[in-house]
């Protein structure tokens, strides 16, 4: 054959690409085309099948399964409820047990409390009754001159024991009971026992003027006496100040101006001050009766020898500042001479004055041993009042 009778077709560059493709897309299509074939034959076959046995048939079928699936969750609900029960029935059952239980000990609990309650009031009432005895033989015993020092660490003790009963410490009778003990404390300057009751006791040893008053005396004399500065006592001056401000408020207020006027005094270095000025000049504003009591025990704490058997370092150093403060107020020196010269005052002035002529005569130098094992010097008692 020749080359010039042959059909030759030479495909090259674009041409190429073309012919690729338009094949690759013809072949694609006839697959599809037999894939959609065969699902067309499947469906017929499924229509076929579903003429054949008829709608109803399948619905019911289907319904059947359905009542089946029902039936078993139903069986399954009734299996699941039975064991719900029987768990609520246990647990109720433990719940009353484990309940009865509790209420029981909580019951116990309650009678143990009640009971302990009930003894500890009766263990109260047994020291208060005890403390009020003690207190009447303390009494009896310092009126007597002597010193009850057993009966008064009894008392202190029985005093701490019922300090937590607000219903004891607040009756009449414990509060007269306390002031017989801490009179004799403060007389005997008892600093350590004092502080232990006013700690426990404070609000209520605050409610009595009395007692106020001699605790006032008392702190008021350990800041006067101490040889450091009032910046360092920060206790006793709270405690100085509490006692002050309840003796004010208790119609007292002559105590209370005298100790803030010589602490001031004290703290500014036994020097006047603003703060002296002022409280020198608040004793005018004091009624008859204060100002009275105000100029006697001024008087009082002027030589130590007016309330001390045996002059110590406390009595010497108040005697000291109040010597020093009429020295830099003379009008308030001459108001504490003119009052102390009054009727009311001048026969308890003139006692003084005997007291402390008697207490000189009694008191002899330490080479003198004759004369200190003389009779005399056996009455004094250890009282410092």
């Amino acid at each position: 054959m020749d080359d010039e009778n042959s059909t030759k077709h030479v495909l090259q560059g674009r041409e190429l690409i073309d012919y690729l493709v338009e094949k690759t897309s013809s072949t694609a299509n006839a697959e599809l085309l037999q894939r959609e074939e065969r699902r067309n034959r499947r469906m017929t076959i499924l229509l076929s099948i579903l003429m054949a046995v008829g709608i109803g048939g399948a619905v019911s079928a289907i319904k059947m399964l359905i009542k089946d699936q029902m039936q078993g969750i139903e069986a399954r609900v009734e299996g699941l409820q039975e064991e719900l029960n029987t768990y609520i029935d246990e647990r109720a059952q433990t719940l009353e047990s484990h309940f009865e239980e509790k209420v029981e000990m909580v019951v116990a609990k309650d009678i143990d409390r009640k009971v302990g309650e009930v003894r500890t009031l009766l263990e109260q009432y047994k020291n208060y009754q005890e403390f009020l005895a003690i207190s009447e033989i303390i009494e009896s015993e310092v009126q007597n001159d002597k010193m009850p020092e057993e009966s008064l660490q009894s008392a202190i003790k029985l005093a701490g024991d019922l300090a937590p009963s607000a219903s004891i410490t607040r009756q009449p009778r414990f509060l007269e009971a306390i002031k017989i003990v801490i009179d004799l404390l403060v007389r005997t300057d008892r600093n350590s026992e004092i502080d232990s009751l006013e700690v426990l006791l404070g609000e209520v040893l605050a409610t009595d003027s009395k007692i106020s008053q001699d605790l006032a005396d008392h702190y008021g004399q350990v800041i006067i006496s101490s040889p450091y500065p009032v910046e360092d006592l920060q206790r006793e001056f709270e405690a100085l100040s509490r006692y002050a401000r309840s003796s004010r408020e208790l119609n007292y207020p002559e105590k209370a101006l005298m100790w803030e006027l010589f602490v001031a005094y004290k703290r500014n270095q036994y020097q006047k001050s603003p703060t002296t000025n002022g409280m020198v000049e608040m004793v005018q504003d004091l009624n008859e009766a204060d100002t009275r009591n105000l100029c006697y025990h001024v008087f009082l704490n002027s030589h130590p020898l007016h309330w001390m058997n045996t002059p110590d370092q406390e009595g010497r150093e108040l005697a000291r500042l109040v010597t020093k403060l009429l020295d830099d107020y003379p009008h308030f020196r001459q108001l504490v001479e003119s009052q102390i010269a009054t009727p009311e005052l001048r026969p308890s002035i003139e006692a003084l004055v005997t007291r402390k002529r008697e207490r000189l005569e009694r008191l002899v130098p330490e080479s003198d041993t004759q004369t200190a094992e003389s009779p005399e010097s056996e009455d004094d008692n250890t009282l410092r009042r």
